[in-house]
């Protein structure tokens, strides 16, 4: 390197440390001004000498050549498990991320990473195109989500159906649970929607995840009861309330609000329905256990810092329901607690929490999101907004 350029450059810092103007800089030292921008901003006190020299444009790594057999491995992985007929591909993820661990779990040293692997995807044609150019986004509405970062801080139920079995009219419904921090799941495959249906499902998978502080869900009537005694608690709700599961109702007719459990949705679909065939009740059931089974032991995911979600909740502690829980034995009508409604405030400035039950909130909230709290024991309903409270109203 050329030591008159660096003295050069040393002597244009002095200079601006010293209070000169930077375009006189320039002019004494015969350099344009922008090169006495460059060096004064890259300038570092607490590394005069380094921060004065060139930098280097080469890649720090350079490029790894990878064999052949390693990529090979990749493609045939992919293809695999997208035609899901080899008994441990049959329900795999497959995506980059799931290949790069099956890599890692085999032993592939160094393995290829996965921006390395979805590039092969890529070259291979084996990367599904996307949709295209999709619309503006719109501004985002702040939003009372709950939080999940704990495990069974937050548990989404959801039902996919109805579905039908070769040659059979009966309708079959799946329910399904998951934790949104461990990404567990479980699933069964039922005959109907009846709110004693679903009780036995979660009080089922409750005693093998662990009771969750919130259970949210969609405003079927399946989960939330009547709609012509709206202020009423279903049986469902009363069950959640005796387990201290506080439930809450995600806003109508915005589905993507239960983001888990529906990707959970759109997996199923893909690695289960699509692909198989069930003689029989008996059949499909052993089907889904396998499914539920296979997504919490071999499913390895980026959020789980690349564990399965068995693996990551091995060392956790649940909370579980009495020992030989029976809901049906219960007296369900003394349990009085809080249901929350997460709803949009429409342009009169109410919100409508169930059938035709309105308050009152503002124009000042028109097309805003807010949190409402129904406490059934203290008879009152309070509205929040960005985690204040703004309404409360008598709640009989």
């Amino acid at each position: 390197m050329n030591t008159d350029e660096i003295a050069l450059r040393k002597q244009a810092i002095q200079l601006w440390l010293s209070g000169e103007n930077k375009t006189r800089i320039a002019n004494r030292l015969h350099r344009s001004r922008l090169w006495v921008i460059r060096w004064t901003t890259r300038y570092d006190p607490d590394d005069p000498e380094g921060s004065v020299q060139n930098r280097h444009s080469a890649p720090q790594h350079p490029h790894r050549s990878w064999p052949e057999s390693t990529r090979q491995m990749v493609l045939q992985s992919r293809k695999a498990r997208q035609e899901g007929q080899e008994p441990g591909y049959r329900y795999a993820l497959i995506g980059a991320e799931a290949i790069h661990y099956e890599l890692r779990e085999l032993g592939i040293v160094p393995t290829p990473p996965v921006r390395t692997i979805h590039s092969w995807l890529k070259q291979a044609d084996l990367v599904r195109k996307g949709k295209g150019e999709t619309k503006a986004k719109q501004p985002v509405k702040p939003y009372p989500a709950p939080k999940g970062q704990k495990i069974n801080a937050l548990h989404e139920l959801d039902m996919k159906g109805p579905f039908y079995l070769t040659g059979s009219p009966q309708k079959y419904y799946l329910v399904a649970l998951r934790d949104a921090r461990s990404k567990r799941v479980a699933l069964s495959a039922v005959q109907n929607m009846h709110m004693d249906t679903i009780i036995d499902f979660l009080t089922a998978a409750w005693s093998k995840l662990g009771l969750p502080k919130i259970l949210q869900m969609d405003n079927g009537l399946e989960f939330r009861g009547s709609n012509r005694y709206p202020r009423s608690l279903g049986k469902l709700l009363q069950v959640c309330l005796d387990l201290g599961v506080e439930p809450l109702f995600i806003p109508p007719h915005e589905p993507w609000r239960n983001g888990i459990i529906e990707n959970l949705n759109g997996l199923v679909e893909r690695i289960f329905l699509e692909r198989q065939n069930f003689r029989d009740y008996a059949h499909l059931q052993a089907c889904v256990a396998e499914v539920e089974n296979s997504i919490n032991t071999t499913h390895r995911l980026t959020a789980l810092e690349g564990k399965t979600p068995a693996e990551y909740v091995q060392s956790a502690t649940f909370r579980l329901p009495p020992k030989n829980y029976t809901w049906r034995k219960r007296n369900l009508q003394l349990v009085k607690s809080k249901v929350s409604f997460i709803r949009l405030v429409r342009k009169s400035g109410r919100i409508t929490l169930c059938a035709n039950d309105k308050f009152e909130i503002g124009t000042d909230y028109q097309w805003q999101y807010v949190l409402a709290t129904a406490d059934h024991l203290a008879h009152r309903l309070d509205v929040f907004f960005q985690g204040k409270l703004i309404k409360s109203f008598e709640y009989r």
